[in-house]
């Protein structure tokens, strides 16, 4: 079976990215939070990382450096209401990873995970 790990710290957004993903029969695990997403990422190995960029104790950016010390090859799609230079290029460093901007249609979603193989 397919797993994600969600991390996304606004409640609302991680339901519905939850039951999405549920829904295209993925195992789903959620984390609030890049501390709780580490102790989460003992659970994998996983299909597929969703990262909010500004989350709590962590950015999602020094979260997706560790999560590639152990799985490097795993496709990572972060999630962001920020746009900006500096934003994309730090997205675009990091190896397997892609990049959507809040709000994020179920569309988009949809072709990106087909993009990276693990839909469709």
């Amino acid at each position: 079976m397919k797993k994600v790990l969600i991390v996304e710290d606004e409640g609302s957004v991680l339901e519905i990215l939850t039951e999405f993903f549920s829904l295209l029969g993925f195992s789903v695990r959620e984390a609030r939070d890049g501390e709780e997403a580490l102790l989460a990422l003992q659970e994998g190995p996983y299909t597929l990382f969703v990262l909010d960029v500004r989350l709590p104790k962590m950015d999602g950016f020094t979260l997706a450096e560790k999560i590639r010390e152990q799985e490097p090859k795993t496709p990572i799609i972060f999630l962001t209401g920020l746009i900006n230079e500096g934003t994309r290029e730090r997205a675009q460093k990091i190896p397997h990873a892609y990049y959507l901007r809040k709000p994020v249609t179920f569309e988009e979603l949809q072709k990106t995970l087909t993009t990276v193989g693990v839909f469709g």
